[in-house]
């Protein structure tokens, strides 16, 4: 065996072993799990085929929270990368305001979720929330609502909590991608005649590509795990309204426990993942280039 090889097996083995220990293993014991009616109460399961599955795709609940995780994945993908790439458009500039505001930007996303979640629990408060008070100040006190307790409303305001956060980490990555893309390729096109919109969106935007699906990557992931802001805020109420996919999992796991229909649900969750970050993947190779 040559040295490189050798190295080589050094360096990559522990990767390979934690990977498989976190992922495969886990992976696998669900799978299993899923085709039978096991459940956390320690009774002897039994195999049940693909009646977890059959469950899981005709039950009102599991389609309900799939349609929610789904919506919050798309609107996931549009929302916060599109401010995260305009604040730090904002920010790109070399200016004392912008380092001060950089550094308080970067709060929202070096606490967790939770902590968040308490935060924007108090912006909505029915009575004296920071959002009833500053409509009761402009003589809008029909518009005040008890916000995560209304069925038309909560969904959107704990994803409103969810994207404030989210933005933070596009506007980070996204201020690492436009200090990357150089200067003089800016001015060429400024020097050509380019007004200021075309060369956002023939120069910036395609150099911007592969941070861009890191971005919606990160971001596309973070909507399909979200559990600890929805847990944190609503416990997926008012009326299941606000309950995600990981929400559910920990709701037939540990309120029902079905350990086997949990399983079958955390794997179609499972492949959701794969298939969005898998399509974005393949977004990004197709390549960037300026026109």
């Amino acid at each position: 065996m040559r040295p490189t090889t050798r190295w080589a097996i050094l360096f990559m083995g522990p990767p390979i072993l934690l990977f498989t220990a976190i992922v495969v293993v886990p992976t696998a014991m669900a799978l299993r799990l899923s085709f039978t009616d096991a459940n956390i109460l320690g009774q002897t399961s039994q195999w049940v085929g693909i009646d977890n599955f059959v469950e899981a795709f005709t039950n009102e609940h599991v389609r309900k929270s799939i349609r929610i995780t789904l919506v919050w994945t798309l609107f996931g993908a549009l929302i916060p990368p599109a401010l995260g790439l305009g604040i730090a458009m904002m920010l790109q500039a070399n200016t004392r305001f912008a380092a001060i505001m950089k550094s308080a930007l970067f709060v929202p996303i070096s606490i967790s979720l939770v902590v968040v979640g308490q935060v924007w629990i108090w912006i909505y408060q029915p009575g004296d929330g920071l959002i009833n008070q500053m409509l009761g100040l402009v003589g809008l006190e029909s518009l005040e609502e008890a916000w995560l307790a209304n069925r038309s409303t909560a969904l959107w305001a704990v994803f409103i909590a969810w994207a404030w956060q989210q933005s933070v980490l596009a506007m980070i990555l996204y201020l690492a991608g436009l200090t990357s893309i150089p200067g003089e390729l800016v001015e060429a096109a400024r020097v050509d005649g380019a007004a200021q919109f075309q060369v956002f969106r023939r120069v910036i935007v395609p150099l911007l590509r592969p941070i861009t699906t890191v971005v919606l990557s990160l971001i596309a992931i973070n909507s399909l795990r979200n559990f600890d802001l929805v847990f944190a805020m609503t416990q997926g109420g008012p009326v299941r309204e606000t309950e995600t996919m990981p929400m559910l999992v920990w709701r037939i796991l540990f309120r029902q426990h079905e350990q086997g229909l949990a399983s079958a649900v955390s794997l179609i969750l499972f492949a959701m993942t794969l298939v969005v970050v898998g399509g974005l993947t393949w977004w990004g190779r197709r390549g960037s280039y300026v026109d």
